[in-house]
């Protein structure tokens, strides 16, 4: 409904700033009607008499409206601008209780997820642009140890942007944890590095100490070894070699401990860039 070309609002407009649909309605009725009892009020805006005081009471306490000590009561709704502002503190001041408590029942809820398949497997497989933003969230979780492998050229010619960047960010975040990492670099040989692959390389060492990452001349296969528990598999696509066509997860620790001294031969038979990166 317009009036003179205003569209009016509506209580659900209200609702989400906290107030109830029958405080909305009391609210809105009150604001066009002026001074009324709560019997008027209750008429005006079909709020079963029953349930009115307990709703003006609220919105008295939420500072929306102000009452008169007569008898019958009678109600007044309070100026807009300072409502809004009353609700708003009270959003605030919620939000800031719900972080403090968010923390203890984070650490509450960390010590109850003690279920860590072993011998058991647990494992998930995703697909396309929805499997980039899955293995960072898989890699951001680590807690102790990450070995893993990044192909260059796949991850350079990605749709996403800059998905390089953000693989270091995510590193990097780990990394000022304390988490041991090892980075191996696939995917293009020295002798044929184009520049592209070269600016993307220059990003991983200016980053990171070059103790950590290395260059694998033999990773045919790329994977990462999480926590010595936790693997994720790139799948190539077969049509198009230079893209990945999907992640597995794997939480299994016996396929983890298998994998990981495979990492590791790798990591020996690596080598450092002797090269000059610009």
């Amino acid at each position: 409904m317009t009036t003179n070309g205003f569209q009016e609002i509506t209580s659900d407009e209200l609702e989400v700033f906290g107030l109830s649909s029958y405080e909305s309605r009391v609210y809105l009725s009150l604001l066009s009607s002026g001074i009324r009892t709560a019997k008027e009020i209750s008429s005006e805006s079909k709020i079963p008499f029953g349930r009115i005081y307990d709703v003006l009471s609220s919105l008295e306490d939420k500072g929306l409206v102000d009452k008169q000590e007569s008898r019958p009561k009678k109600f007044v709704a309070k100026d807009p601008k300072s409502t809004l502002s009353n609700l708003l503190t009270i959003k605030n001041l919620e939000l800031e209780s719900l972080t403090q408590k968010a923390v203890l029942v984070e650490e509450k809820l960390t010590k109850l997820h003690t279920i860590k398949p072993e011998e058991s497997l647990f494992w998930s497989v995703a697909l396309g642009e929805k499997a980039i933003g899955q293995y960072i969230e898989k890699l951001s979780e680590t807690k102790k140890e990450l070995n893993t492998i990044v192909n260059l050229r796949v991850a350079s010619r990605m749709p996403q942007k800059d998905i390089i960047m953000t693989l270091i960010d995510t590193i990097t975040i780990l990394n000022s944890r304390g988490v041991s990492i090892k980075i191996l670099l696939s995917g293009v040989s020295p002798g044929s590095l184009e520049e592209e692959y070269m600016a993307s390389i220059a990003k991983f060492f200016d980053v990171f100490d070059r103790k950590i990452v290395k260059y694998c001349l033999k990773c045919t296969t790329a994977f990462d070894v999480i926590d010595n528990e936790k693997v994720i598999v790139k799948v190539m696509n077969p049509v198009k070699p230079d893209e990945f066509f999907a992640w597995i997860y794997v939480w299994q620790k016996k396929f983890a401990e298998e994998l990981k001294p495979k990492f590791h031969e790798m990591w020996s038979d690596a080598h450092e860039l002797r090269i000059e990166l610009k």
